[in-house]
């Protein structure tokens, strides 16, 4: 292991021994293009955590699949774009719709917008506001988590690159940071300069927020509250808020909301999420 800075690197030995390869393999993948490690300004091979599990995927997909280097590197690529795409793509919309056996214009009605909207929203057309999101997961008696692309391969540890992300109007990111099926939805909350919810809405459970950079303002129904670095609020269940970064540089919190005792009952997709983590945690 060498030191340089705040980040740890790998020598090529102690990765191709954590991953159970040759070093020449780990050599072989750079040549094809499945994996590429840092250098140092002499030409030194430098292997960070992301390198480790990259290599670790193209070993599992060569044990469990038998995949040539063409198949790997499409799948890594598709694995790549994915993992940019909105959390709340058009398909998990339709898809928890249709679980519910609602029509388009049934489902517009409940959720207070129009069939036209819904439909666009469905095909991935545009990017809804934070309290879109939150009325249609209460249309559908679901968590917002639960219209959400979850990538963790296990049911106990969500890495950080494996955070199911999300990209809404104005460029407004949550990033969950469980996977379904919990009490708590908690989650990272990132809001540019002068973004905010899109309008009022409200949560079933409790919801709290402590601000790690920037500050958010709430609108309440007879006040206005300041919520700076350091800070933490507290909102009652079904507490009417709004929230906004009027400041001049990015807010940063950690975001949880309390859920239902019974919130992920009506969610397949949920459920499937966890049955195929905790199968990816058993051993061969």
């Amino acid at each position: 292991m060498a030191h340089a800075g705040q980040q740890d690197f790998l020598t090529i030995g102690a990765v191709a021994e954590s991953v159970g390869v040759s070093a020449q393999t780990l050599r072989l993948w750079e040549a094809q293009g499945l994996l590429e490690p840092d250098r140092t300004a002499g030409g030194q091979r430098r292997y960070a955590t992301r390198h480790v599990e990259r290599a670790r995927q193209v070993a599992e997909m060569r044990r469990q699949y038998g995949w040539n280097t063409a198949a790997i590197r499409t799948s890594l690529a598709a694995d790549s774009t994915d993992s940019a795409k909105h959390t709340w793509k058009g398909n998990r919309f339709r898809r928890a719709r249709r679980e519910r056996g609602l029509s388009l214009k049934d489902a517009a009605a409940r959720i207070g917008i129009s069939p036209a909207y819904l439909s666009s929203l469905e095909r991935g057309e545009g990017e809804p506001s934070s309290q879109i999101v939150a009325r249609i997961a209460d249309a559908y008696l679901i968590p917002m988590s639960g219209l959400a692309e979850f990538r963790a391969r296990g049911s106990v540890v969500v890495r950080a690159d494996e955070r199911a992300r999300g990209v809404l109007d104005g460029g407004v990111t949550w990033e969950e940071l469980v996977l379904p099926g919990h009490a708590l939805e908690p989650a990272l909350l990132i809001v540019p300069p002068g973004e905010g919810s899109g309008g009022e809405y409200s949560r079933p459970g409790e919801t709290f927020a402590f601000m790690l950079e920037g500050t958010l303002e709430f609108a309440l129904e007879h006040e206005e509250l300041a919520v700076g670095p350091g800070d933490s609020i507290t909102l009652e269940p079904r507490t009417a808020f709004a929230w906004q970064n009027a400041g001049e540089v990015e807010a940063r919190a950690v975001w949880v909301e309390q859920l239902r005792p019974d919130a992920w009952e009506a969610s397949a997709g949920a459920a499937e999420v966890v049955r195929r983590a905790r199968r990816a945690e058993r051993p061969d």
